[in-house]
């Protein structure tokens, strides 16, 4: 399969090369397990491969409804998105564990996400463009989360 614009590729995006750094240097926590694990893009995660064969997967996405075009939003506003992101993928019978992707730098909060368990980059794609994403995570069944950029 071939994926759609990758941060590997920024200049066929339109998401500032600023951006595209801090998605990449974000720490991508995923808390709906015990124990809690911790993605980087591009880096092989043995966690994420344990948890994908656990639930009989072999693909995963991070997803957020918040900061809609990476845009400060109102916390209201991006609490209300997520819930409808929770409702459309439990509506799709989509398994869901909650993350929050961090910045390790501080200078912004953590957004509420989830790891999709099992949803293809396609659909992930469509979710993503949905709920106004500039990107999300998807791995494949190597556990390697990759940046997939939608713009």
């Amino acid at each position: 399969m071939t994926l759609p614009l990758v941060a590997a590729a920024p200049q066929n995006s339109r998401v500032v090369a600023a951006l595209i750094a801090a998605y990449r240097a974000t720490h991508y926590c995923v808390n709906g397990v015990t124990p809690p694990f911790l993605m980087k893009v591009d880096q092989m995660s043995t966690d994420l491969e344990d948890c994908q064969r656990a639930h009989g997967v072999s693909c995963s996405a991070f997803l957020t409804a918040w900061n809609p075009w990476s845009r400060a939003t109102a916390e209201e506003i991006n609490h209300a998105a997520q819930r409808e992101l929770a409702a459309l993928l439990s509506g799709r019978g989509h398994r869901v564990l909650e993350g929050l992707a961090v910045d390790p730098t501080g200078h912004w909060e953590g957004e509420e996400s989830f790891l999709v368990l099992g949803i293809g980059c396609n659909e992930a794609i469509e979710v993503g463009r949905k709920f106004r994403q500039n990107g999300f995570l998807w791995s494949a069944a190597d556990a390697v989360p990759r940046l997939v950029l939608l713009e």
